[in-house]
């Protein structure tokens, strides 16, 4: 289900960004607002890149290069996007409207004129800055057609992507590779990702020798329950050696820790699949236990 520019936060469907109803005022030029899809238009998407600026065009960049309108077509006519100065862009999301951190199930773009194989790519980065995932866009050597890329997830565990538009940035001089040049030109069309969500967290903390709850105070066994996606932390409220380490089944298990003693150490786990994941410290063994039913 597609949720529609300036929806509230939803716990379910899609948002999609094309260019085409960018205002007059902000198309044709190097300044695109970073925050436009998520304050003018709000969709949860806030963009960045290392360039000096972010770009909507409507003459398929003719306007920075004649050369580029025969180059470029459009998924959905007419405008294109590209960041200025540079071929790279992040998107970064948050609920809808707001300033708050959020994780998508997936994210997806149309790219104009890929035509050399791995030049086009999208990285995929977790809620800890972890890379889950790199994509390369479809290439169709000497031909200017669209290529899509992208990818879902069974939970909303993408906190941000990075995207890498062919070889360079465009400029008044860059010459595509179909045209004699050396450099793969590449530009951007719609993209399609999940509702960012927010991120569901437990926290439970680490003592001597008991493992309790922060939500419910439950204690040896600890027992909290998160959304799929979602992010438990443990803290050493005290001095002393413990470990978390799983003691389910597969495929309810997840990575240990290492035994650590230091008072305000953490360790942190996401989860992605449904179950009951059971734990304990691997010093004390059963007598320190805690289990994490993901829904």
């Amino acid at each position: 289900m597609l949720n529609v520019p300036n929806s509230p936060p939803a716990d379910s469907g899609r948002r999609e960004i094309n260019w085409d109803g960018v205002p007059a005022a902000l198309t044709d030029v190097d300044t695109f607002p970073a925050t436009f899809f998520n304050v003018n238009s709000k969709r949860g998407a806030i963009y960045a890149t290392p360039g000096t600026g972010l770009r909507v065009d409507s003459t398929a960049f003719a306007s920075i290069n004649p050369d580029f309108a025969a180059q470029f077509s459009t998924f959905s006519p007419k405008k294109l996007f590209m960041p200025v100065g540079s071929n790279k862009v992040e998107v970064r999301f948050q609920l809808a409207g707001t300033t708050t951190a959020a994780l998508v199930t997936g994210f997806g773009a149309v790219f104009a004129d890929v035509d050399r194989v791995g030049s086009t790519t999208i990285e995929f980065f977790d809620a800890h800055d972890v890379r889950i995932a790199l994509l390369r866009a479809p290439n169709h050597d000497g031909v200017h057609l669209l290529s899509f890329t992208g990818a879902v997830f069974e939970a909303p565990i993408v906190a941000r992507v990075v995207i890498t538009s062919g070889d360079a940035p465009l400029s008044a001089t860059a010459v595509d590779v179909t045209a004699g040049g050396t450099q793969d030109l590449v530009v951007m069309d719609d993209f399609v990702y999940g509702e960012p969500r927010q991120p569901s967290t437990a926290q439970v903390n680490v003592g001597n020798d008991f493992f309790r709850s922060v939500a419910n105070g439950s204690q040896n066994a600890a027992v909290d329950t998160i959304d799929a996606g979602g992010t438990v932390t443990w803290t050493w409220s005290a001095a002393g050696s413990h470990s978390i380490r799983s003691t389910g089944i597969s495929p309810a298990v997840f990575r240990n820790s290492v035994v650590m003693s230091a008072a305000g150490s953490t360790y942190a786990v996401t989860f992605i699949h449904p179950g009951t994941y059971n734990y304990d410290c691997s010093v004390h063994g059963a007598a320190m236990s805690g289990r994490i039913v993901v829904r």
